[in-house]
């Protein structure tokens, strides 16, 4: 179970007497993870320690102490870690007190994990998010966005893990919390691999075992031995023994440390290792450790796995009618489970027992299904792609902000050494000549300044800060024009915010000022560098999508649409149920010129998504195609369509 505190005790001892100071002084130490936790026994001793702080009668501290030990203290017994969890939900509840709340949903969401499956987990994992945002506390937002993400990423919703991942450095970046945002980054590192970007993966996972050997850190050396064997099995035969050197050092680590959910993993990694290498024999016997482990434990989490490499081995070593049964038990797990990748594995191995048997009906049903599974796969990741650009994006943007600062560093030291060895007068000379200079500066800036703060007025709409009606009009004709140029497609989104002037009567001009704010904040985080968005009129907005066609533009506008329907806006509209959009899509047509010509099919096209009932995405594209999306309903197409280029 992965561990929300990745901490460990003060290098002092605490002060005895229950104290309340020294408490919330221990407390904060073991959760900013100050210190690294090696052993389950070093965080019980640690965890026993606190508990020797904490004031009597003192209820909130005593819930502070109990989540503590719920997610650090009970390591192999998932059962009773998800009863804890429960009986503390129901005293938080009771007192009131919502940081513990939050910290008892993700307790027995991670236990919900080991027992049944990952997907069973996200209930508690969002209730926690959304307690956490109520109350603003952004440092337990981006633990639970970690948590979620997590699960997101092992069911295959690699896009949805993404957002949660980079969502939550945001916070721990400004928060200053350099070990969450390291932790972090293994997260991303894992949704990088099983998005297939193995060297990304790679990279952040070598960092990431760098630091854990400096700091002598055994939990991530083991974490990152696991992942970095996972890399391995699936970068060819070529990197087996490398992969089997990683699992084998992660099984030592975790007998050190005494985790025994790790060394099944291990285990089960070797397993597959042996299967890809042909050593059948080999592969049932770590199967059989790792089955072993995962149910001292009550770890039923891996099942799926466990069954379905049995399945290959007993395939490998021709017992057929044995694989077909590991395959149905595996297939029972996946099904409830939903994760893809691993479900079109197993029919493409049973296909081959079934043939092997003379089965050949069964072996063309699997085949088949597993067309079927991998044409879902291929619609997932269409979807991925603009997430990972997104943050390939900034990551390089942030490096070379880097590097500028680092120069200007280095600039302005080199200044100061030139600057100690002039003598005096020289030195007063040139403060004077500077003081000159800043001054003539400061009044060249101060007009260049004010020319631009009334050219951005002229070009910005002063509510949202996007662009207004003259500025998109500015620049989505040279947009257009670059498009016919080259013949690339370009999309146009209007999208009107639902029953608008019905906020506005109930609570005020004031509020609906901060909902179209917040809408905007929301879409501009969704749209790609290049894309532009602006405000045209009162509630509605014009969005341009360079290089993108009907489908790939009917997908940014239905995610637009969702996210904005998932804002929670209480706070502003309390009476509101939800906060919806309709938009209108189009695309450039042969024979367009003018930006004003795809505006006006956007906006017939939005009037349409109004008139059908309001929160859905109309689509007008080129010729006599229409389509109309509500929430991830079917969607209709009257006439061909290229495949998206997002």
């Amino acid at each position: 179970m992965s561990l929300l505190f990745c901490a460990a005790a003060m290098a002092q001892e605490p002060s005895q007497g229950g104290n309340g100071s020294a408490f919330d002084l221990y407390a904060d130490q073991l959760e900013r993870g100050e210190v690294v936790i090696t052993t389950h026994a070093e965080a019980l001793r640690d965890l026993e320690k606190l508990k020797a702080e904490v004031p009597a009668g003192d209820a909130r501290r005593e819930l502070r102490y109990r989540y503590m030990y719920c997610i650090l203290g009970i390591s192999d017994d998932p059962s009773a870690g998800k009863a804890y969890a429960e009986q503390g939900l129901e005293d938080a509840r009771r007192i009131g007190y919502a940081d513990a709340e939050v910290n008892f949903h993700f307790c027995r969401g991670a236990n919900q994990e080991a027992l049944t499956t990952p997907r069973d987990a996200l209930a508690d994992y969002n209730a926690g998010i959304e307690i956490a945002r109520a109350e603003e506390n952004n440092r337990l937002v981006a633990d639970g966005l970690t948590w979620r993400g997590s699960v997101q990423s092992l069911l295959g919703e690699h896009a949805l893990a993404l957002v949660d991942f980079l969502d939550a450095q945001k916070f721990y970046d400004s928060a200053g919390e350099p070990l969450e945002s390291e932790q972090n980054l293994f997260n991303i590192a894992v949704a990088y691999r099983r998005l297939g970007e193995r060297q990304e993966a790679k990279d952040y996972l070598e960092r990431l075992m760098k630091f854990g050997i400096q700091r002598k850190d055994l939990p991530q050396q083991m974490a990152a031995h696991m992942e970095l064997g996972f890399l391995g099995v699936e970068s060819g035969s070529t990197a087996l023994p490398a992969a089997s050197s990683h699992f084998e050092a992660a099984l030592r680590i975790g007998e050190m440390v005494g985790n025994t959910a790790t060394q099944a993993s291990a285990h089960l990694g070797l397993a597959q290792v042996d299967n890809l290498g042909g050593d059948y024999t080999g592969a049932l016997a770590e199967l059989g450790k790792a089955e072993a482990g995962l149910k001292a434990i009550g770890d039923r989490s891996n099942g799926d796995m466990i069954a379905l490499q049995e399945g290959e081995a007993h395939a490998g070593l021709g017992e057929h009618e044995q694989a077909i049964a590991d395959f149905d038990r595996s297939e029972a797990f996946l099904r409830k489970s939903g994760n893809l990748r691993y479900y079109a594995d197993l029919l493409q191995q049973r296909s081959r027992s079934y043939e092997a048997l003379g089965k050949t009906t069964q072996a063309l049903a699997d085949l088949k299904e597993m067309i079927k599974v991998h044409q879902a796969l291929d619609r997932k990741a269409r979807s991925y792609t603009t997430t990972l650009m997104s943050y390939q994006f900034d990551t390089a943007r942030r490096e070379q902000e880097n590097r500028r600062l680092a120069a200007d560093r280095q600039l302005k030291e080199a200044q100061l050494v030139s600057l100690e060895k002039v003598r005096r007068w020289q030195w007063a000379a040139l403060v004077m000549g500077g003081l000159l200079i800043a001054l003539l500066l400061w009044q060249a800036r101060r007009q260049v300044r004010a020319a631009r703060s009334l050219h951005r007025m002229a070009m910005t709409d002063p509510l949202t800060g996007i662009a207004n009606r003259r500025r998109i009009e500015a620049l989505g004709q040279p947009m257009l024009d670059e498009a016919i140029k080259r013949d690339e497609p370009m999309a146009v989104v209007v999208l009107d915010v639902d029953h608008f002037k019905q906020i506005n009567d109930a609570c005020g001009h004031q509020a609906g000022d901060v909902v179209l704010q917040r809408i905007v904040d929301t879409c501009r985080g969704m749209l790609r560098h290049g894309d532009q968005i602006g405000r045209v009129g009162g509630e509605e907005f014009v969005v341009l999508l360079p290089n993108t066609d009907a489908l790939a533009a009917r997908e940014v506008a239905e995610r637009l649409r969702e996210r904005v329907r998932m804002l929670d806006l209480g706070d502003v509209v309390p009476t509101a149920s939800g906060t919806s959009i309709s938009l209108g899509v189009t695309t450039r047509r042969e024979g367009d010129r003018e930006l004003a010509e795809l505006i006006l099919r956007a906006d017939e096209a939005l009037y349409r998504a109004k008139a059908s009932g309001r929160d859905r995405v109309e689509v007008a594209g080129t010729g006599e195609v229409s389509m109309t999306v509500v929430g991830s309903d079917a969607v209709h197409i009257s006439a061909r369509m290229q495949p998206a280029r997002r």
